[in-house]
């Protein structure tokens, strides 16, 4: 059926869960997919989604042009069942509008539905396969497509920094200046976290430190992990699919202050780091997570990404102002220099 420019084949399939290392998987069944038989263009997409645990779900669509091969289409209107929360059900309904995302264009269309639970490893936050506005290069706003992936849910703490560290770290990525003490004697070092520091992001790392510990985290959990890319973080960061909008701060707002964030509007917010996850809707401060519910993408430390030549992103607590805070603002820094204002956050790639 050819209509407006565009044919539709309803996948009739089984999609499991993106994540579900800590419970049932949901399920996905019953997929359908048709173009409505008038001039609008729209696509009515309907699927049962089932969990054995009854867990709502985030939902997301990915579309295929060429059979399957690839699910990369722009496709990035859609409306109803679909994003944060979706509780399980039958005969769900997304209405995707083909037209507006691919005028006059004219294909064969695969659509997919899937699912995530939130189960997925400790304390990461999923961000589905999509398009958005990547606005760090020399083109701003050009569209790019980022596929699946978990990023950690805070920054990575001084208590498991200092797992890493005794696990045989190498003694070469501990720092005097951090909150974590070394005690015993050369070749025979253990290392403990000064008391009231845990849950505090590790600060005094350098790019390779970060990446060793990476190393160590993916031999322990039988994972991959790596630190996000420059398009993986600022999506985590900035980009809300729902509302199709491009926040300004990592916490799904436009607008700054110290009840949104760790920085340095002159003169500080705190003066120096919280613990990770501080900014939760309490004491007087706002839930400061960005749409996929990832704490201090702005603010406290600045973050280290996966550039060679050393990228960090999103802003710190010291002497760091609204400017460097933004999503979209990176800085080159030098890969061997450890500060009290840099730590990071990991990104686990999913099949």
């Amino acid at each position: 059926m050819r209509i407006a420019g565009i044919v539709v084949v309803g996948a009739a399939m089984v999609v499991s869960a993106v994540s579900a290392w800590a419970n049932n998987a949901p399920q996905v069944s019953n997929v359908t997919a048709s173009q409505r038989g008038d001039a609008s263009r729209l696509v009515d997409i309907h699927y049962t989604l089932t969990d054995a645990d009854g867990d709502a779900c985030t939902v997301w669509v990915s579309v295929s042009d060429n059979g399957g091969t690839s699910w990369t289409v722009p496709a990035r209107t859609f409306t109803g069942d679909i994003g944060m929360n979706i509780a399980p059900g039958a005969n769900k309904s997304i209405v995707w509008d083909a037209g507006l995302d691919m005028p006059g264009r004219v294909a064969t269309f695969r659509v997919r539905v899937w699912a995530d639970d939130g189960n997925g490893p400790a304390a990461m936050v999923l961000v589905p396969a999509g398009w958005f506005p990547y606005q760090n290069v020399s083109n701003p706003n050009q569209w790019v497509f980022v596929d699946t992936f978990l990023i950690d849910k805070y920054e990575t703490t001084n208590q498991f920094y200092c797992q890493f560290l005794n696990a045989g770290g190498n003694d070469d990525h501990w720092d005097s200046n951090q909150q974590i003490t070394q005690q015993g004697t050369a070749g025979n070092y253990y290392y403990t976290v000064i008391a009231g520091m845990e849950n505090y992001p590790v600060i005094y790392v350098n790019y390779t430190d970060a990446t060793h510990f990476a190393v160590w985290r993916s031999t322990l959990e039988g994972r991959t992990y790596h630190l996000p890319t420059q398009g993986q973080w600022e999506k985590a960061a900035a980009w809300d699919p729902v509302a199709q909008h491009y926040f300004m701060y990592g916490f799904h707002q436009d607008t700054i202050s110290c009840a949104w964030c760790n920085y340095w509007p002159g003169p500080a917010c705190v003066g120096t780091t919280t613990p990770v996850g501080y900014y939760n809707g309490t004491g007087g401060r706002h839930d400061a997570k960005s749409y996929y519910g990832a704490y201090d993408m702005s603010g406290n430390v600045w973050e280290w990404t996966n550039v060679s030549s050393g990228v960090i992103r999103g802003g710190s607590w010291d002497n760091c102002d609204a400017t460097y805070c933004r999503c979209v603002s990176g800085m080159t820094y030098s890969t061997s220099e450890r500060r009290s204002y840099v730590g990071f956050r990991l990104v686990l790639d999913s099949n």
